[in-house]
């Protein structure tokens, strides 16, 4: 080849590069933006909150639009991304203000997994040759069309009864067609009856209070309900057949799971992997053990496993759930707890009762725990646990336990309540505790009144069912806030000296009411039911406490008051009837009976008056 033809040759070569060049460029320009419109980008981020399964499963997308009361409906258009964003390429649209009203999303086989209606702050503005992100927000509601939901749910009566539809629950079956009748769903409806939302469904043995059929009999619960996916709670219970969770829980988007008065024995295969948990109660079951895998459930801040055959906590869990607010484990067969249990820091009460076969807690506290109580009546403690005595410890119940004594110094000094009813208490314990309120000793065999001298500010005592024979004059006249008195079913009580009492004539009254008398005014309450040998006249300053000037709140007035006795059974109980006012002239009385009870027993009032 000589040289006039190579050059021949590379220019054509040229030639040809420079013209395929341009065919390509040609077809990868698009057009240009038609005067007044511009373009939106249509995005899902993680951090937004959804019910689907997974964000990645939206690769289609149909987009609902207002503008000017008119509804405009988008093509349908792919979204493209990873399970921390979805997004679409730019969609053009004409200039001016929208309201993004809702959208439908597709997976990649074209079922449909997502419906969602849009409340509040959806605003789209388009302006010319501008890009617009618009971010999906968090104020959505998502719905299935009814005959959708419908079909679902007979799907899962289907596989719990059968075919056989007169076996379903008779709200659920085929011939109701108002969902707002069907029992144990719980939902939010638009203006037209759709279901909106459905977060909860409640698998009850009955429905209706017990007169209709509802799930008696499911022993497991069926896969589809993982895949529905605005389920955000889930309720099983009073199902004692009931044995069995399904393995695809991970898929769903439950918060909470509560599964009460069942057979069932295990976790089922993936349940640490359910991303959004965070409320988990399994009462009166067959659980044996706490999996080690639960500690991937770093969520959680509420777990209940009463009623359980659980025999130990992994420290693994501990360790892991530090985000757990509550934790409840009574009547199971707890023998012992990790030292690790004290570390989980936003805990401050834990609830350990009725395990028989506890007998000791660790010594130590996580840094930084914020605990502040313990409930662990029922166990079989015969000491005070050395963790009572340390800081920030407020209350503390070890009712029906073994211990025989109770020193100072195994308390903490920030003790507000102690509950040591049924303890075989030898003497009564001497407790000196500048913040204790409240002191509960029942039926803990104590003769005599405990000295609390050394607690200026207990307001409560109990100490009924005990053997004690008399209340000595200045019992608690040292508890200036002294207001509630149980001595009930003390059969050898026999007196109450009047001024066992704190009383005074130190308080601001209408000036026209005598101060003279000394009354007690922060005391409300005496309980001497059942009190057969016991002789005591209430005293007349009991009655008609008068009206009380709160500080600093001017023209605002405690209303006359007296302090409630409860005397059922104890005839040797009498009270005088003084009236504030004069006898009118025929003889009657006021009409004020200041015997009266709010309720009819002490218990009762405690509950109306102690919330």
């Amino acid at each position: 080849m000589n040289i006039y033809t190579k050059h021949i040759f590379l220019y054509c070569l040229m030639l040809c590069t420079a013209l395929f060049s341009a065919c390509s460029d040609d077809d990868n320009v698009q057009e240009a933006l038609a005067e007044g419109q511009g373009e939106v980008i249509f995005t899902f981020e993680r951090n937004q909150v959804y019910s689907i399964i997974s964000l990645e499963e939206m690769v289609r997308l149909k987009v609902t639009l207002e503008k000017d009361g008119e509804t405009i409906t988008l093509p349908t258009f792919d979204l493209t991304g990873d399970e921390k964003a979805m997004t679409s390429e730019p969609i053009r649209l004409d200039n001016g203000v929208y309201t993004v009203k809702k959208y439908i999303a597709y997976n990649n086989k074209g079922v449909q997994v997502m419906e969602a209606y849009l409340e509040s702050d959806n605003e789209l503005v388009i302006e010319h040759e501008n890009i617009t992100t618009f971010y999906f927000p968090i104020s959505i509601r998502i719905t299935y069309s009814n005959n959708m939901l419908r079909s679902t749910l007979f799907g899962i009566c289907t596989e719990i009864f059968g075919n056989d539809s007169t076996l379903w629950p008779k709200t659920w079956r085929e011939e109701n067609e108002d969902f707002l009748t069907w029992e144990n769903l719980h939902f939010e409806t638009d203006d037209y009856g759709n279901i909106i939302y459905l977060s909860e469904i409640v698998f009850d043995e009955k429905f209706a209070a017990n007169t209709e059929k509802g799930f008696g009999g499911m022993k497991k619960l069926p896969s589809a309900v993982s895949e529905m996916p605005t389920i955000e709670s889930l309720v099983i219970r009073n199902i004692p057949e009931f044995e069995e969770l399904p393995d695809n829980l991970n898929k769903s988007g439950l918060s909470s799971i509560t599964v009460l008065n069942t057979s069932l024995k295990e976790f089922p295969k993936h349940f640490e992997n359910i991303k959004h948990l965070n409320t988990l109660s399994i009462i009166n079951s067959k659980l044996t053990e706490l999996p080690v895998s639960l500690q991937k459930l770093e969520n959680l801040y509420a777990v209940n496993l009463d009623g359980n055959e659980i025999t130990s906590f992994p420290a693994e869990l501990a360790k892991s759930w530090q985000k757990l607010v509550s934790l409840s484990m009574r009547s199971t067969k707890l023998q012992s707890l990790p030292a690790e249990v004290f570390s989980m820091k936003k805990v401050t009460t834990f609830d350990f009762r009725n395990n028989p076969d506890l007998s000791s807690l660790p010594e130590t506290r996580g840094e930084g725990m914020e605990l502040t109580g313990f409930l662990l009546d029922g166990c079989g403690f015969t000491s005070i646990p050395a963790i009572a005595a340390t800081e920030g410890i407020r209350m503390l119940s070890l009712a029906n336990n073994k211990i025989a004594t109770v020193r100072n110094n195994e308390l903490s000094a920030t003790l507000q309540c102690l509950i040591l009813d049924g303890n075989p208490l030898s003497t009564a314990p001497i407790i000196n505790h500048e913040k204790l309120m409240e002191l509960s000793l029942n039926n803990c065999g104590l003769t005599e009144i405990p000295n609390v001298n050394g607690l200026p500010n207990l307001r409560s005592l109990y100490v009924a069912k005990n053997h004690i024979q008399e209340v000595k004059a200045d019992a608690f006249t040292n508890c200036k806030m002294f207001s509630i008195l149980s001595l009930a079913e003390n059969n050898e009580l026999q007196s109450i000296d009047n001024n066992a009492f704190y009383t005074t004539t130190d308080y601001k009254l209408e000036e026209s009411t005598d101060t003279s008398s000394p009354r007690p005014i922060y005391m409300a309450c005496v309980d001497v039911d059942d009190c057969p040998n016991l002789t005591w006249s209430i005293p007349d300053t009991w009655n008609h406490i008068p009206t009380i000037d709160v500080t600093n709140k001017e023209g605002l007035k405690f209303g006359d008051s007296h302090v409630i006795v409860y005397h059922k059974n104890s005839n040797g109980v009498t009270r005088t009837q003084h009236c504030k006012e004069q006898l009118k002239e025929n003889g009657q009385e006021c009409g004020k009976n200041h015997d009266a009870r709010p309720v009819k027993d002490f218990e009762e009032w405690k509950k109306q008056n102690l919330k």
